[in-house]
C-alpha cells in the first residue's frame, strides 16, 4: 500500500472515530435524544459519512453510510435519515464545510417559533453575530429543492434554524461542528434568561468580531472539544 492511501486509510479511520464521538457528545449535552443525525466529508472525495436512522446514543461505526453529493448511498445497508438531502445541498454548497449536526436543542427551537432572533450577549454566542437565520417552512428537508432553500437560507452563517423542528450547524471540522452546536443552544439560553430579567444588552459588532477572534482559534475549540469527549467516555 503506498504511503498516500496509507495516509487517507488513517485519515478516514480518525473521520469515523470521531463522528461517532460527536454523536455521543451532542447526545451527552441533551442536543439529540431520539431524532438529530451528523455527516463528515470523506478526505479527496466526493463522498461523505451520514449517521443512519437510528438515534445518535446508539450508533456504532459500523452503521455509518456512505452517500456521495447526488445523494446515493454507495455504502452501508441501514436506510438513511429522511433529510440526507439536507447534507447534501450544505455539502455543494459549501465547499469549506466538512461536518454538519442536525439537532434539536430545546431553547434555540423556541426561539424559532417566535419573532425574537438569537442574537449574541456573550462570549461564545459571538459566532453567531448578525443573529441566526430561520429557514420558515416546516417541512422536514426532505427533498433536493428543501435542501437548496436551507442552503440558500444559511449562507455563509455557522448555524440555521428551523421552524419549530430544532438546527443545524456547520463547521470546517468534526469538532468545530459539534462546538458549534453547543455554543448555539448556550447563546439560546443566556439570551432567554437575560429576557426574564431585564433588556438584553447585545453585543456590537466589533465586540462579537474580537470575541470571536480569541475562540476560533484551533487550539481553543479542540480544548473544548476535548472536554466534552472526555466527558462523556467518562460515563
Amino acid at each position: 500500500m503506498s504511503n498516500l492511501k496509507s495516509k487517507r486509510k488513517e485519515i478516514t479511520a480518525q473521520i469515523k472515530k470521531n463522528l461517532i464521538a460527536a454523536c455521543r457528545v451532542l447526545s451527552g449535552e441533551g442536543l439529540v435524544h431520539g431524532f438529530g443525525h451528523m455527516s463528515a466529508r470523506l478526505p479527496d472525495s466526493d463522498l461523505f459519512f451520514l449517521t443512519p436512522r437510528i438515534s445518535l446514543a446508539l450508533v456504532k461505526e459500523k452503521d455509518l453510510l456512505v452517500l456521495n453529493l447526488k445523494g446515493e448511498i454507495v455504502a452501508g445497508i441501514s436506510p438513511a435519515p429522511f433529510e440526507a438531502p439536507l447534507h447534501t445541498a450544505i455539502f455543494n454548497g459549501r465547499a469549506e464545510v466538512r461536518a454538519i449536526a442536525r439537532i434539536h436543542g430545546r431553547r434555540a427551537n423556541i426561539f424559532s417559533v417566535t419573532d425574537r432572533k438569537i442574537e449574541p450577549v456573550h462570549n461564545h454566542g459571538s459566532f453567531f453575530s448578525g443573529g441566526v437565520p430561520v429557514f420558515s417552512k416546516r417541512d422536514l428537508i426532505s427533498t433536493h429543492r428543501l435542501g437548496e432553500e436551507v442552503m440558500a437560507a444559511l449562507g455563509k452563517k455557522p448555524a440555521i434554524l428551523l421552524r419549530g423542528n430544532g438546527q443545524v450547524t456547520v463547521g470546517r471540522t468534526i469538532p468545530e461542528a459539534v462546538m458549534m452546536a453547543i455554543y448555539l443552544e448556550e447563546a439560546a439560553d443566556m439570551l432567554y434568561g437575560a429576557l426574564q430579567i431585564g433588556s438584553p444588552i447585545p453585543l456590537t459588532s466589533e465586540e462579537s468580531a474580537r470575541r470571536k477572534e480569541e475562540a476560533l482559534p484551533p487550539v481553543d475549540l479542540e480544548r473544548a472539544w476535548n472536554f466534552f469527549k472526555q466527558k462523556t467516555e467518562k460515563k
